[in-house]
């Protein structure tokens, strides 16, 4: 899942250094996760990771990379690797079984409140695609709220895109986006505009195949775009 994706030019990303993390850094990212949960003022769009899940993932190599600033961790980004497991979200998005071992999945991702609007996220979801890139996966996929226009047009500046709407993490509704390291989708043949609050409208596109792929604001907040490749009639 994400909270936020941060877009904006950096000037002074000198300051910051971006490294992995490992067991020791587990009350730095409880911490941080905490003072995001204080200042958030739609409390359904991030959910509340538990310290064992924490616990797991810092004990995988390449798995949680932080952002420091004086040896003060200001953000981090969590991959997961969930194999052949049923919760694998590359499931969700249509992946064949054979090309769910190449899955990883992104979240919690999250910058600290003072050290937003700088561009740093995107310099930690960079050095964190190369690694997985590097590493031999070719899919990434992700959560997220279905009212968080900054993540959502963040993950799709990285050409994630749209494949499903539905309930996750204790009936929160999340949107699930995919992107194919090794086949990015191209511009599509066909497009259709959605408001963004048409649950139902979304959930049928979907449906039918379309997958979103850009966001657009509106008069009353935002549009999805989807997109399709091939209609049959």
């Amino acid at each position: 899942m994400i909270i936020i994706i941060d877009v904006a030019n950096i000037n002074d990303f000198d300051d910051y250094e971006i490294k992995f993390l490992d067991e020791s850094f587990l009350e730095d990212v409880l911490f941080l996760q905490n003072t995001i949960m204080e200042v958030l003022t739609d409390q359904k769009s991030y959910y509340v990771e538990n310290v064992e899940f924490f616990c797991k993932q810092l004990a995988n190599k390449d798995s949680s990379i932080g952002l420091f600033q004086k040896d003060q961790l200001v953000g981090f980004n969590i991959a997961s690797f969930p194999g052949m497991d049923k919760e694998n979200l590359g499931i969700e998005v249509g992946l064949k079984q054979e090309e769910l071992s190449q899955v990883a999945e992104f979240g919690p991702v999250a910058i600290h409140p003072d050290h937003r609007k700088r561009g740093l996220l995107s310099k930690i979801i960079d050095r964190h695609i190369k690694s997985i890139r590097d590493i031999g996966y070719k899919h990434i996929c992700l959560t997220t709220a279905p009212n968080n226009y900054p993540a959502i047009r963040g993950a799709m500046a990285y050409g994630f895109v749209i494949k499903k709407l539905t309930l996750k993490y204790n009936n929160l509704l999340r949107y699930i986006l995919h992107l194919s390291l090794s086949n990015p989708v191209k511009h599509p043949k066909y497009n259709v505009r959605i408001p963004n609050t048409d649950i139902e409208s979304l959930k049928f596109i979907l449906g039918l195949g379309f997958y979103g792929y850009n966001v657009l604001k509106n008069e009353n907040g935002f549009d999805i775009v989807f997109g399709h490749d091939e209609i049959k009639t």
